[in-house]
């Protein structure tokens, strides 16, 4: 047989017992089976169908909460009066600088220019000129 060694013609021999058990067992699955052959097809065309669906609503949702924080970070925030979870709001304010902010307030008074900032710890030029246009003093 093909000048094979004895182990590769009982791997041949199984390999072709293999492919006729499972031609067979297809067989027996389209012929006898009470469902449709295309069923299968209409029930994934279905679930993409709804995948689709939930993606494109999933994609507005995403799409109207972008667009509303850009309105509210619009909105300047008053520096001095601020509360800790309105200054988080600020790009670049976490929690441990704006309890900063709010102990340099109560121990020095009211800030009176954007750049007296720089005097809080975590707090510098950088950071200054980035949140300039998001923040107030009055």
């Amino acid at each position: 047989m093909l000048n094979l060694t004895r182990q590769e013609r009982f791997v041949v021999r199984f390999l072709i017992a293999f492919f006729i058990i499972g031609g067979i067992i297809h067989l027996y699955n389209t012929r006898f089976s009470s469902k449709p052959a295309l069923s299968n097809v209409d029930s994934i065309k279905s679930n993409l169908v709804d995948r689709v669906a939930r993606n494109d609503s999933l994609y507005f949702l995403e799409s109207e909460k972008t667009v509303q924080p850009e309105i509210e970070k619009s909105q300047e925030i008053n520096i001095n009066t601020a509360t800790k979870t309105q200054l988080m709001q600020i790009r670049g304010i976490g929690p441990v600088t704006a309890e900063r902010i709010i102990e340099y307030r109560e121990s020095e008074g009211i800030i009176k220019s954007i750049q007296e900032l720089t005097n809080i710890k975590g707090i510098g030029i950088k950071t200054v000129e980035k949140i300039k246009n998001e923040v107030t003093i009055e």
